[in-house]
């Protein structure tokens, strides 16, 4: 039987914590403080480069599930990661933790309900606190470093209130959405290891 209407909040209940603790990730942090460099930047830009051609493939593939229907042409970053890039100086190597990442995401076309949690949790947070990221980002390295924080869209409350409102009218019997919550906490682990690989990378070059 379908669960209730309020998936968006259900799912946004479930991974508050988790979104609390990668938003707290110490490198992130830094750079949004001024206190990493450019070099850093850009090495986090590469990771994000890898990670949105995989899921932006893997939607590409995943038919019309769950995660095309949330898919809009407007989310689609990979073009601004790389004009970001390009600002940058070039990009860097992706970290085990991003491969990894990419993998299994790439895994994820087959199964649109599992992608659709990452749909969400990345492209959510970038029209979220993401734009905070970037403005941050911008005071330190610059408006044409940050192309990845901005999006083609008018209005960016109205289209997450219609992306929410996408969620609820899934209508997901009670499995799936057990799926998608537990797959939206893997999204989370993942873009933490990712933050956390790049921290330890830093550390050694120190």
């Amino acid at each position: 039987m379908p669960q209730t209407s309020d998936l968006a909040a259900r799912l946004r209940a479930a991974t508050w914590s988790a979104h609390q603790s990668a938003a707290g990730d110490a490198f992130v942090k830094g750079l949004l403080r001024g206190e990493r460099t450019v070099a850093d930047y850009a090495r986090l830009a590469s990771q994000h480069l890898v990670i949105y051609r995989a899921l932006e493939a893997a939607v590409a593939a995943s038919g019309s599930g769950l995660a095309a229907s949330l898919h809009d042409p407007a989310l689609e970053r990979v073009a601004a990661i790389e004009a970001d890039l390009a600002a940058l100086g070039g990009r860097a190597d992706p970290t085990p933790a991003t491969a990894a990442y990419a993998r299994h995401l790439a895994g994820l076309a087959a199964d649109p309900v599992r992608l659709a949690a990452h749909h969400y949790t990345r492209y959510l947070g970038d029209l979220s606190g993401g734009q905070h990221i970037g403005r941050a980002l911008s005071r330190h390295f610059g408006e044409a470093t940050t192309s990845f924080y901005r999006f083609a869209i008018d209005d960016l409350d109205a289209f997450k209130q219609q992306y929410r409102a996408t969620l609820d009218a899934a209508g997901l019997v009670a499995v799936d959405e057990r799926a998608l919550l537990d797959e939206a906490a893997h999204a989370y682990a993942a873009a933490h290891a990712v933050h956390a690989s790049l921290a330890d990378e830093a550390a050694m070059v120190a």
